[in-house]
Formats: C-alpha cells, sequence, structure tokens
C-alpha cells in the first residue's frame, strides 16, 4: 500500500467509524434474555390455551404533549366486561403464518417460514411473537378498550380474518385482515368504523400500534450501531427519518429530578413529525412497516430498556442509560365525526418480513430505505445485486460471492491502481531531486512550489497519482460495509470455519470481554487481514522519510483495531482485496517497464 494510500486508509477508518455512528446512540448494559416463544394454533378458530399475557397499550397523545415517560398501564374507557375466552386464527401462504387473535382485533404473531431461528441445522423458523404489544391493536379509541373481545370469522375465501367489536354508545368497528395467497409478506387491513346512532358520533383520536421488537438470540451489538429502531416517512416529501438513535435521548430526558433515575419505558407522544406516509419498526433484520392511506398525527414511540447489573424494577434505579430492549411505536389518526350514513373508511397495508431489498423494492414510497443504505445507497444497491447473482450461481455459497465480487471490483480498478503505482515509481525515482530542491530554496517557499510543480511536469507525475485510487474506492469501502452490515442473505451463511458471515468469527470463546477492546473471542480473520496488509507495505514502492515509514507501520495494527468485532463477511472482502493487491505488485515486480512506459 503506498504511503498516501495508507493514509487514505486512516481517512476511510475514521469515515468508517463516522459513519456507523451517524444518527445512533452508544448503549451499554446485558443482553436481555430471548422471549420465551409461544406455540402456533391450529388452522381454524379456536380457544387460546393458557392466559393470554396483558398488553401494555400506547395511550392518546395530549395535543400539548412532549415527550413523557409512563410505566402506567392505560386506562380503558368504559369499564370492562368479563373477559371471553380468547379465540384465534391462523392465517397462512408460502411465506408467512399469521396469528389473529379476537382480543383487541390484533396479531399475537408471526412466523417467518423462510428463515430459521438460530444456525442449527434443525431450527424451527423465526417466530416474531408480539404478546407483549400485539401488532395492528387498536388504542385509546373511544368504548373499545385494547384487549376488547371481538368477535371473529374467518372470510368466505378463507383468506382473511373478520372482527367486529360494537359499544354502547352505537359505534360499530369492523376490521378485515386479509393475507394474499402464494408469496407475499404484505398484509391487507380494512377498518370501517359506523355510527349506529341517530346523532353524529365524535370519533376522538386514537392509534394502531405496531408489535414490540427486539434482538432476535445469536444476534450480537455492534459498537456504534443500534439494531432496535423506528423510521417513518414524512408527509411531504421528506427524507426518511430514523428514531433509533433518539430512543437513548428519550430516557436520558425523563430521568427522576430527585434520584437522576433513569425509567425502565419510555411512552411518548414524538412532536418532531406530524402526518407519516409510513412508520416501521425493526431489528436488524426484520420490520413491520403500517402503510396508512389516510392522514395521521404525530406517532407515538415506545421502549424498553435492559436493566443494569442490580438494578432492580422499584429501587436502585440506574442514572444511566442501559441498553434498548424492545421498541413499539403506533400510528395516530386525528379527530372525526361519523355520522349515520357515512362511515370512516381507513384501509392500509401491512408489511412483515425480512428487511430483503427484492420484497422491499417494489412497495415504492421509498421503503426499501428501512435498510439504512444511507448517502451509498446507489452504490450499496449495485454491490448487493451483483453480490446475489454471483451467489445464485453458486448457491448459499456467500463467502465465494463475496471473494468474486471482490474479485470483479479489482479488475474494475486495475487501471487506476496500476496508474498509481506508476506515479509512485516516478516520484521514488526524483526522491533526490526534490530532496535538492527543498535544502536550494528552504528559506522561499513559493519558488520551492514552483520548481517541484516543474519537476512533477517534466517528469510526468501527478502527485495525487497515490491517493486517487483509494479516494475513488472509498464509496465502494462503505457501500459495501453498509449492505453487510444487515444483508439478510448473509444471516447464517457459512463459509470454511466462519459459522456466520455476517458476525464476528467469535471462535474459542475466552468466557470475558478484554477491557477497552472488547474482544471476546478469536477471530482469524482480523488477523489475517492484518499481516496482508503488512505484507503488502513491504512489497510497496516507499517514498517517504524513516520516521515516516516507522509510523506507518502501525496501520495493520490500527485496521485489527477496527475491524476485530466486524462481520466476518467485510473481513474477507478486505483480506481477499489486500491478497490480490500483493499479487499485483509481484506481477508489477517481473514487469518493471510496464511501471515506467509512459
Amino acid at each position: 500500500m503506498k504511503k498516501q494510500d495508507i493514509m487514505m486508509v486512516v481517512i476511510l477508518g475514521a469515515l468508517l467509524v463516522l459513519w456507523t455512528m451517524f444518527g445512533q446512540k452508544l448503549t451499554g448494559g446485558d443482553r436481555p434474555p430471548p422471549p420465551t416463544a409461544a406455540s402456533t394454533n391450529t388452522f381454524s378458530v379456536s380457544n387460546a390455551v393458557g392466559a393470554l399475557a396483558k398488553a401494555d397499550a400506547i395511550t392518546a397523545p395530549d395535543p400539548q404533549a412532549v415527550p413523557v415517560a409512563t410505566n402506567a398501564a392505560p386506562v380503558d374507557v368504559e369499564p370492562q366486561m368479563p373477559a371471553k375466552p380468547e379465540q384465534t386464527l391462523l392465517l397462512t401462504n408460502d411465506w408467512l403464518e399469521v396469528v389473529v387473535s379476537s382480543k383487541g382485533a390484533a396479531l399475537n404473531s408471526v412466523v417467518l417460514k423462510a428463515y430459521p431461528e438460530n444456525a442449527n441445522s434443525k431450527s424451527g423458523p423465526v417466530k416474531l411473537d408480539f404478546a407483549e404489544r400485539r401488532a395492528l391493536a387498536p388504542v385509546s379509541l373511544a368504548g373499545i378498550p385494547t384487549t376488547a373481545d371481538f368477535e371473529l370469522q374467518a372470510t368466505a375465501d378463507g383468506r382473511g380474518a373478520e372482527l367486529e367489536y360494537r359499544t354502547p354508545n352505537g359505534l360499530v368497528f369492523h376490521r378485515t385482515i386479509t393475507l394474499p395467497a402464494g408469496k407475499s409478506y404484505l398484509l391487507g387491513v380494512a377498518d370501517t368504523l359506523k355510527n349506529t346512532a341517530k346523532a353524529t358520533l365524535p370519533l376522538p383520536p386514537y392509534g394502531l400500534q405496531l408489535g414490540a421488537m427486539r434482538d432476535l438470540p445469536g444476534e450480537t451489538p455492534q459498537s456504534g450501531y443500534v439494531n432496535l429502531g423506528v423510521d417513518a416517512l414524512p408527509g411531504g416529501g421528506e427524507k426518511v427519518q430514523y428514531l433509533g438513535g433518539e430512543f437513548g435521548g428519550l430516557f436520558e430526558a425523563k430521568k427522576n429530578a430527585a434520584s437522576l433515575a433513569v425509567p425502565e419505558q419510555v411512552d411518548s407522544v414524538w412532536p418532531k413529525i406530524g402526518n407519516v406516509d409510513w412508520l416501521a419498526v425493526k431489528n436488524k433484520y426484520f420490520v413491520q412497516i403500517l402503510m396508512p392511506n389516510d392522514v395521521t398525527e404525530n406517532p407515538r414511540l415506545w421502549a424498553q430498556r435492559t436493566l443494569a447489573v442490580g438494578e432492580t424494577n422499584t429501587a436502585l434505579r440506574s442514572e444511566k442509560m442501559t441498553e434498548l430492549k424492545a421498541v413499539a411505536a403506533a400510528v395516530m389518526f386525528p379527530e372525526a365525526h361519523i355520522e349515520g350514513d357515512k362511515p370512516v373508511v381507513r384501509n392500509m397495508q401491512f408489511y412483515v418480513g425480512p428487511k430483503l431489498y427484492a420484497a422491499l423494492a417494489p412497495l415504492k414510497r421509498s421503503i426499501v430505505e428501512v435498510m439504512e443504505f444511507g448517502f451509498w445507497g446507489p452504490v450499496g444497491k449495485v454491490l448487493l445485486w451483483t453480490m446475489n447473482a454471483i451467489a445464485s450461481i453458486w448457491p448459499h455459497n456467500y463467502g465465494l460471492a463475496i471473494m468474486l465480487l471482490t474479485i470483479l471490483i479489482r479488475i474494475i480498478f486495475w487501471p487506476l491502481t496500476h496508474k498509481s503505482t506508476q506515479s509512485m515509481k516516478r516520484m521514488q525515482a526524483v526522491q533526490p531531486l526534490m530532496k535538492e530542491i527543498r535544502e536550494k530554496f528552504k528559506d522561499n517557499a513559493q519558488k520551492q512550489q514552483q520548481e517541484m510543480m516543474r519537476l512533477y511536469k517534466e517528469h510526468k507525475i501527478n502527485p495525487l497519482g497515490g491517493c486517487l485510487p483509494m479516494l475513488i474506492q472509498i464509496p465502494v469501502f462503505i457501500a459495501l460495509f453498509v449492505v453487510l452490515r444487515s444483508a439478510i442473505e448473509l444471516r447464517f451463511a457459512s463459509f470454511l470455519w466462519i459459522k456466520d458471515l455476517s458476525e464476528a468469527e467469535n471462535l474459542f470463546p475466552f468466557g470475558f470481554s478484554v477491557p477497552l477492546v472488547g474482544w471476546s473471542a478469536i477471530n482469524i480473520l482480523p488477523i489475517l487481514m492484518a499481516v496482508t496488509m503488512f505484507w503488502q507495505q513491504k512489497l510497496t514502492p516507499s517514498t517517504g522519510d524513516a520516521q515516516q515509514q516507522k509510523i506507518m507501520m502501525f496501520m495493520p495494527v490500527m485496521m485489527l483495531f477496527f475491524f476485530y468485532n466486524f462481520a466476518a463477511g467485510l473481513s474477507l472482502y478486505w483480506t481477499t482485496n489486500q491478497v490480490l493487491m500483493i499479487v499485483q505488485l509481484y506481477w508489477q515486480r517481473k514487469h518493471p517497464t510496464a511501471l515506467v512506459k509512459a
């Protein structure tokens, strides 16, 4: 690696750190235990087995509200009737199993058939359990408690569920949930609110919540990046807003004034966003997206954090924000009035499935931005498409796909890197002349600069020739980092000794975490990467002074620290890239005339 290139690597590393921290908040604390999964019901309407976990509904927003923390359960608008046995209906297609509940006309859980829960070959599919906050439950809907007992039946075609609830004052809430046959992650939701009374019926603001999302078992956090998040596209053509990094501030803002304790949960209206085109709640690889067709108000956010070591639910509250444990959100509809002959009809779409580009892109409305490709999105999409195209030739071998993608990138950038090496060789050849100019005009900076430019022109040297190739490759590197960070295609994708390309290798766990650096296991690829970088430096023509060369020898160590806990797929890319550069340098040594040719 040329010395100018090495400086570009320093810049790249700094940009990478800033990129991973952009919009995110660093959190600490212990990981929560995985949620307990409940068994799925049969293919018919049936009484639920066991007691239904009580769902904490998101309360209605105060028009004058600022974010307010609360742990209190919602107050129902009318006295609760004796609870009826829960009934459930299972809707299924090629990709989904959706359990619809009579309690609140909500979704209890969703099974994603195509994705295993863990890397074990006998693993069952991923199950998103919404028992804590059930997806699509109406909240603060006048006269209808969050856990109201709806009448539930299957639609005539068997592809959906119909639910209905009647209040004493004449409000009828009718909901139809449909799941298309075949391969689809998109549910249709149609809500009709009718007034059977003679007088106009006021309808206060109410909302529909998205289910609580947690990290799945086996997913590890990456420093500077929060997996859990809430995304929203404001109406009016604004950019997608990523709210995952805002939760830490909400918790900190709601510290108890006397004890400075951070609450365990926050539940608040988000005043910075009004009408939304869609609202999403997500973890690292999966997402719920509610797409209403009506005007909405400020959405509500809910989050729960992990308890610190020694912290309890009733006392000894932490004074620092810990790690996010679960997040949820709710779309809020404005106040309306229902006349007897004019029902309020609200149709919407609800996506629940993987953060998969091929599944999200057809939905349009910038929904694919939940993948957070960011500024380098166009480059990232090309890289993702290319990687998937290569992997389709050798099914599921994404390690080989990454290596072939790296070779393809090196071929594309070969002319640039070749010209860079030419420039470095010429720069090395004129080092004695440059030293003479510096000594001769050491007291005249302007004359020294003029003579340097004359020397560059005479010997056809581009002083930026060694930097430009690396600068051009920075967007590719960052885009690939973003893609590999959350590409569900790499989830549990094995290669050689690597069990999961989306995670660090984590071989031979230590049983403890090394202070300051956070290393807890052996990762071979980052070590290989540092070794190949050192090797490459030894082969690269040097133009700097001896002191500079000594400083640059620390670059492999710095990059080792940068990459050690990154996804193995990214280390595989960079190591392969280094090996290819070493091959190129050896080739150039055997063909020296190719370097000095004008």
